[in-house]
């Protein structure tokens, strides 16, 4: 997996393109349609590749401190 270079914020891995700033995603250069969520998790894992990243991370950085997630 390759990782974002300078003021790049585009992650290639296999056939898929990820925009780290908007979270789209493209496979082969076809833009593919995510959901918020699903979205903002992949940019989490994506972002921190190679790290271990706990189920309060994921909660606290995509659904934020105000809403309850169940765990």
């Amino acid at each position: 997996m390759a990782t974002p270079s300078g003021s790049s914020t585009r992650v290639r891995f296999g056939s898929f393109q990820l925009d780290l700033s908007t979270g789209e995603l493209r496979r082969d250069g076809t833009s593919l349609k995510l959901q918020p969520q699903p979205a903002k998790v992949l940019v989490v894992l994506v972002s921190r590749a190679g790290e271990m990243v706990t189920r309060q991370d994921l909660a606290q950085q995509v659904w934020g401190s105000e809403t309850f997630v169940k765990l």
